[in-house]
């Protein structure tokens, strides 16, 4: 939108490419407000603004986007972009969170289909099984991996017909969970960026998820690499290795 001046220059300090951003001038940037209490209980304001014309945004096909995302956005937006990471052979990571009531079970189907890997919570699993009548192993089939975040009990990844259990990772307190599953896939789209295990890939996410609880906001946490081994040794009793 408009407004996104102050966040695009936060995203040049922090040397994150703008390439792929359309901006809108008429348009307010999208903004929720979110209140959470003491039992992670959380009531959402949302606003979409730009988001909803979130489709025109086109997925390039010059080769500059060798992995993708479908997260929440608006529904036109999410099965286009789905559609054009399938269309143009780019793996892509189908990640529903607050946007799977807006599909049926056909439409979830098609992302399942279509994508290279799924990740979702306990709550949108069950959904997902029961809006598309298959189990997490039968869901697991149609893709390289599902995984199923469990909060503190940590998380499953169902791969090569096996159910991988990734342990919760340390946190030093528990400030705001909020973007604690964005901290997650990221730590996903890295270890599959590398090339990593599961096993390894599941641990990084697990324990960026643990760095960014004890933050108050979304993208305020901080660490380096030799930071984030050294925690890694300690949550998990093995060496980071890559």
């Amino acid at each position: 939108g408009h407004d996104f001046g102050p966040y695009a220059e936060w995203m040049e300090q922090h040397r994150i490419s703008r390439r792929h951003v359309l901006q809108l001038k008429n348009e307010f940037t999208a903004q929720a407000y979110i209140t959470t209490d003491l039992e992670d209980n959380q009531i959402t304001a949302f606003h979409p603004g730009a988001m909803n014309f979130s489709s025109q945004n086109q997925i390039p096909t010059d080769g500059s986007i060798t992995l993708g995302i479908v997260a929440p956005d608006s529904r036109d937006a999410m099965i286009a972009h789905a559609r054009a990471f399938h269309d143009g052979g780019i793996p892509f990571m189908f990640d529903p969170g607050q946007g799977l009531p807006l599909f049926d079970g056909d439409d979830l189907m098609n992302f399942v289909s279509a994508a290279s890997w799924i990740a979702v919570n306990d709550y949108e699993a069950q959904l997902v099984q029961e809006r598309t009548g298959l189990s997490p192993e039968e869901l697991a089939g149609h893709v390289e991996a599902l995984v199923v975040t469990r909060g503190g009990e940590g998380s499953l990844i169902y791969t090569n017909g096996e159910c991988l259990q990734i342990p919760c990772a340390r946190a030093a307190t528990v400030a705001d969970p909020t973007g604690c599953g964005d901290a997650y896939r990221a730590g996903l789209l890295f270890g599959i960026m590398k090339q990593l295990p599961w096993p390894v890939t599941g641990r990084i996410a697990s324990l960026l998820g643990a760095i960014k609880v004890e933050e108050h906001g979304t993208q305020n946490h901080r660490f380096d690499w030799a930071q984030f081994t050294s925690r890694y040794q300690q949550s998990f009793g093995e060496e980071l290795a890559i």
